[in-house]
């Protein structure tokens, strides 16, 4: 068990590492993230034709918005209800550890989010704004934009169901990796949502679900490492 947790943890430290550094260049490059944007944008309007499109507004960002919250909000009824329902109660360990996981990278992203000086793409000069870009970790005199578009907010709601994939994976493994199919898929569809309507780059999105994964790691290791210490045999 051990050495399987180990292997497990290797993995996700050299994965976040190697993943940091390539979603690091592409955010200081710049390159990827403004071609991935003019696929959506009209030179000729100079404005990105689908942020006004209704449907995606309310289907791609509305609605997907309301799933991941109500489902974060229904786990949160269901780990305070297994103190009392039998039947719950076996599910009782991860409820609670998705609602902390997924609540935690959520604020993590939003509060980065919030304080972000980097501007959306329909905010910036090369796509109609009036913002300027600049590379990530970049120290400026002034910003010039509204900034608070770094990291991508929409898309973490859709990988913090990744969140499941953490609680379950010891106990319910089968189950465990349909969560984290799921948890990607809304996150990549919310992503592209994001990109589609001129609101966020490639990397904005990416570097959600690099956060998100890490705060869900984090969390997992320091619950495996307590649990040890209780249970040094096990």
């Amino acid at each position: 068990m051990k050495s399987a947790y180990h292997r497990f943890a290797w993995i996700n430290l050299i994965g976040l590492l190697l993943s940091g550094l390539l979603f690091t260049w592409l955010s200081r490059d710049g390159t990827v993230d403004f071609w991935a944007a003019h696929l959506f944008f009209d030179t000729a309007t100079q404005q990105f034709p689908l942020r006004i499109a209704h449907a995606l507004d309310f289907w791609g960002h509305t609605v997907l918005k309301a799933i991941t919250v109500w489902a974060w909000a229904l786990c949160i009824v269901l780990a305070i209800a297994s103190n009392w329902l039998a039947l719950l109660r076996p599910w009782r360990r991860a409820l609670t550890v998705f609602v902390v996981m997924a609540g935690c990278a959520a604020f993590i992203v939003q509060t980065l989010k919030g304080a972000s000086g980097h501007s959306c793409p329909w905010d910036i000069n090369t796509f109609g704004g009036q913002g300027i870009w600049f590379p990530l970790f970049e120290s400026v005199d002034k910003v010039i934009g509204p900034g608070r578009c770094w990291p991508g907010g929409h898309a973490s709601g859709g990988f913090a169901i990744i969140a499941g994939y953490f609680a379950l994976r010891e106990s319910r493994y089968q189950l465990a990796r349909w969560v984290l199919a799921i948890g990607m898929t809304l996150g990549v569809v919310m992503s592209l949502v994001q990109m589609a309507r001129g609101a966020h780059f490639l990397s904005h999105n990416l570097w959600s679900l690099w956060l998100v994964w890490a705060t869900c790691f984090v969390i997992d290791l320091v619950l495996h490492l307590f649990q040890n210490r209780k249970n040094p045999a096990g």
